[in-house]
Parts: structure tokens; sequence; C-alpha cells
């Protein structure tokens, strides 16, 4: 009879067993690459490294460097969201004993824009920096990695907010989108908000870090296998010295801010 009744209802209570089963998968997912989420992003790139080679996209060194070019910006663009976000309404859910937690329901600043804004930077970001990769490889494999892990640990922490309050965040989630931004609101927000750049800079100092380490070292790992040791050689002392002076520049930063005197 169960049978029966399914064919006769053309399949949907089994394709509705099939949708739940993929997003408790999908949640599941999510909650246990949330756990590594700090360390995931440039886990998988140092993994790259060693692992993907660039090319010279269809022969083209012109296309090479749109590419190149295209993914810095997405990446810049990333980072810039992040600190929008942060500049506005920091939001204080870095998680509790490794998995999504919310002392409140964040709808102010850039989140009455998108419900999801840090992880649209963070998106950016590993888009744009295997973009400027050249390397069809990566593209293959690790920008749908990224999409589908923040997707995932999205849905994790809005399984739990959900939980945690109810109609609330049932109303939030029917008034703003998920991920695509509503720049009309971005718009007013800028003009009648205050943007705290300092907090910004000060809250997401490792992100910005992290970016410019990896922006220094990418032309060196580009040159390297599309031009050999000879070429890379040059690039890498650049590399050394910018790193230094940057992480010079960084230790400076990080003691000002355990001290809390960095833009205080």
């Amino acid at each position: 009879m169960t049978g029966a009744a399914n064919r006769e209802g053309n399949g949907k209570p089994d394709e509705l067993t099939v949708s739940a089963t993929l997003r408790c998968w999908n949640t599941a997912a999510g909650n246990l690459l949330f756990r590594w989420r700090n360390a995931l992003f440039p886990g998988v790139f140092v993994l790259a490294a060693f692992t993907v080679r660039p090319e010279v996209i269809l022969g083209s060194a012109t296309i090479n460097s749109f590419l190149l070019g295209f993914g810095v910006a997405v990446a810049l663009v990333g980072e810039g969201f992040r600190l929008l976000t942060i500049g506005f309404e920091y939001i204080h859910r870095g998680g509790k004993d490794r998995r999504p937690y919310a002392s409140r329901l964040i709808k102010e600043g850039i989140y009455a824009s998108t419900r999801n804004p840090m992880y649209v930077g963070n998106a950016l970001i590993a888009v744009g920096m295997t973009l400027a990769t050249t390397s069809p490889m990566a593209y293959l494999v690790l920008i749908p990695l990224f999409l589908f892990v923040y997707q995932a640990i999205v849905s994790a922490e809005e399984e739990y907010l959900l939980k945690k309050f109810g109609s609330e965040h049932e109303a939030y989630c029917a008034s703003v989108n998920r991920f695509l931004p509503s720049f009309s609101v971005i718009h007013r927000l800028w003009s009648r908000a205050h943007w705290d750049w300092k907090r910004a800079v000060r809250k997401d100092l490792s992100t910005l870090m992290g970016l410019v380490t990896g922006l220094t070292l990418l032309p060196v790992w580009r040159t390297y296998f599309l031009q050999g040791s000879v070429a890379a050689e040059l690039q890498a002392v650049r590399a050394l010295i910018m790193m230094f002076a940057f992480g010079a520049l960084y230790a400076v930063l990080l003691y000002l801010k355990k001290r809390k005197r960095l833009f205080s």
C-alpha cells in the first residue's frame, strides 16, 4: 500500500524523504567543517601548492593576465566585504565548544543586506585566489570545494539559529537573502551609519595578513612553474623582503592588539 500511495502521489513522499536526508547530511557536514573552518582555507591552499600547477590558459598570456588580475580583484573585494561587515556590525558568533553559537540574532549593519556577509567575503577570497592560480585543475576542484564548504557551514549555523531564535529567525530569513547582498541596503547604510574602520582592521588583522601572504607568495609559485627556477629566484627575493616587512608590521600590530592599544 505504501508503494502504491507513493506512485499515486507522483513519488512526492519519496522526494521529500530524499530532500530531508540530503539536508541532514549537508548540515552534519557543516557541523564537522565548522570545527576546522579557520585552518581549512590555508590548509587547502598549501596542499594545492604541491598538487596543482599553473598553466597558460588556451596558450594566451593575455587570458592569463586577465584571470590573474581578475582573481586578485575578486579576493580584495571579498576582504573589503569582510571589513565592511565588521566595521558596521561586529558579530560575536565565533562558535562555542567548536560548534555554532550566537548570543543574539544579528540583523543590523550588513546583516540587513545578506544573512551571511562574512561567508560571502570568505567565498570571494577563496574563489579569487583560486582564479589567480590560472590552474584549470584548481578551478575544477577548489572552487566547487570551497562553495560546498561554506554553504554547508551556513546550513549548520542556520539550523542552530532556527532552533534558538525560532520565529524571529524565520522572519529574518523571509526578508533577507541568504547570500546575495542587497546593495540598496548597503548604500542606505553607508549614508546613514558610521563605519568603524579601526574595529574592522583590529578584528580582521589575521585575515588581512593571510591574504597579504597569499598574494605575495602566489607570483613566486606561478613564476617557478611557468618560467623556471631561475626566473623565480628574483621573485623569491622580493617576496622574502616583503614578507619580512609585513611580518614585522604584523608582529607590532598584534602586540598592540593584545595590549588593547591598537586603534582603541
